[in-house]
């Protein structure tokens, strides 16, 4: 794992990216502003809270996994990320790949967040992205280095405000984890309950 010093402005956020649940697979629909907003700032007086809880990695990664669960369209992010291949999946083969990418994350991003002690999360704006839903912006503040600007896109495709996509300094963290995931898949010849697998065992 990265040292803090070594990590950089892309990677300190990696966490924050997954706890955010990346993109939904499909158009957004329309969430209020104020929605939006709760959502985020709930989201965030979590995050602290676990980074400063002082718990060991293991009990971190799966308090991460319930922040994924509980904050992001798990279901409509597994889809996005996996792309094509989602769409000729049976309706196991899915429940399997969304499980095990959930943990994927988990163990992931939840390594880098036990370096983000003592970051606050401020919320500075937002504004209505129409299809593609609320963006709200913060900035990720960490004593003694350089804060870092992040949109956050919300939708309540799957009945409540959720977030559905993260942009750390423009950089969209989907384009990220669809990289990964493609390759992995590729590796595994294309084969879905292959790659869940992998990502459930963390190799």
């Amino acid at each position: 794992m990265p040292t803090t010093d070594r990590i950089t402005r892309r990677s300190a956020l990696a966490g924050l990216a997954a706890a955010a649940a990346l993109v939904s697979a499909s158009p957004a629909r329309a969430v209020s502003i104020d929605a939006a907003k709760t959502l985020v700032a709930a989201l965030a007086a979590d995050l602290t809270n676990l980074v400063n809880s002082g718990r060991s990695a293991n009990q971190l990664y799966g308090a991460f996994e319930g922040l994924l669960v509980r904050y992001g369209d798990m279901p409509a992010v597994a889809a996005s990320v996996l792309g094509p291949p989602w769409r000729t999946a049976d309706a196991s083969q899915r429940r399997a790949f969304v499980a095990a990418f959930q943990t994927y994350l988990s163990r992931k991003y939840g390594a880098q967040f036990r370096e983000f002690q003592n970051a606050r999360i401020e919320v500075t704006g937002a504004r209505d992205g129409g299809r593609a839903g609320v963006l709200v912006q913060t900035r990720v503040l960490r004593p003694g280095r350089e804060s870092v600007a992040v949109d956050w896109q919300i939708s309540d495709r799957s009945g409540s405000a959720r977030v559905v996509n993260l942009v750390i300094e423009g950089v969209s963290m989907l384009a990220t984890e669809r990289a990964e995931i493609g390759a992995r898949l590729e590796a595994a010849r294309g084969d879905v309950s292959t790659l869940t697998a992998q990502l459930k065992a963390g190799t």
